[in-house]
């Protein structure tokens, strides 16, 4: 296992040097910065994320540039990202970190809606260099399959090996180079074994993924955010108006928007259905 782990992480820094990809958040140590980029990216693509962080860093370069906006501003700005639920638990954060500062939570931020084991990680890797694995499922696939670990024992195999598969490695490179490795080459469906760094020593251990995505178009998460686009483009809309504009029968729009008002992204006021707007 030393000698497999030695030839592991020899190649992929070899690799990442070589085939990076550079964003403008890669160096930074700014806790909002990544915290801003790992909340974009959460089930988005890197470079669709990227965009939307160029928007999203310009407008808020603070917490408290966001805190003082309001919901409804967030949501406009996120416009076109999807899992708008995303938007409105970045800004509660604002709020937060308006009043105590990231220094304050160290090192625990779960406090923080939306933040969980992985963000955490990522927090602590990139913003402070703690010498920890932000553990997402690039990474558990690259390590399930060079390593031959079953998906159950994933967790405890990366818990027994932190320490050794970063010795000598700064955790934000091996975190990243990962990253880039899982989503251009060790990729969930179709990996480019032939062109991976770690083909020579890697046992292939590539398990079908029985879980069927479902489709977007057409699909109840669509639906959603169509019907917040419109909201958020004008100041009131019944729901009549909705079903007319987007074909959609009083079933369906009635569930559509009883989930928004649940999520706290819209109510309803006036037998009209508004954005919450509140700061």
């Amino acid at each position: 296992m030393t000698v497999n782990i030695s030839f592991f992480k020899k190649e992929l820094k070899k690799w990442y040097k070589e085939n990076h990809r550079s964003f403008t958040w890669r160096s930074t140590t700014d806790p909002w910065k990544i915290l801003l980029i790992e909340t974009l990216s959460q089930q988005t693509q890197l470079e669709r994320a990227n965009d939307f962080y160029k928007r999203f860093i310009d407008r808020y370069p603070t917490p408290q540039k966001m805190a003082n906006d309001s919901k409804k501003e967030v949501l406009k700005l996120w416009s076109g990202l999807g899992y708008n639920n995303r938007a409105i638990r970045l800004h509660e954060t604002s709020k937060i970190l308006a009043k105590t500062s990231f220094k304050e939570l160290y090192p625990n931020f779960s406090v923080l809606p939306g933040v969980g084991s992985y963000t955490n990680s990522a927090l602590l890797s990139f913003a402070y260099g703690k010498k920890v694995i932000a553990v997402d499922t690039n990474i558990k696939r690259i390590f399930q399959r060079f390593f031959k670990v079953q998906e159950k024992d994933i967790d405890n195999f990366i818990k027994k090996n932190q320490n050794l598969l970063l010795r000598g490695f700064d955790s934000r490179d091996f975190n990243q180079a990962l990253m880039d490795l899982g989503s251009t080459v060790c990729k969930s469906k179709q990996p480019k074994c032939f062109s991976c760094p770690l083909e020579e020593n890697c046992n292939k251990f590539i398990t079908e993924n029985n879980k069927n995505q479902q489709k977007f178009e057409g699909s109840f998460r669509q639906k959603r955010g169509l019907v917040l686009k419109i909201l958020l483009s004008r100041e009131k809309v019944t729901k009549q108006m909705i079903e007319e504009e987007l074909k959609l029968n009083n079933e369906v729009a009635g569930e559509v928007l009883d989930s928004l008002v649940r999520d706290g992204l819209i109510e309803f006021s006036r037998n009209k259905f508004i954005v919450i707007n509140d700061n």
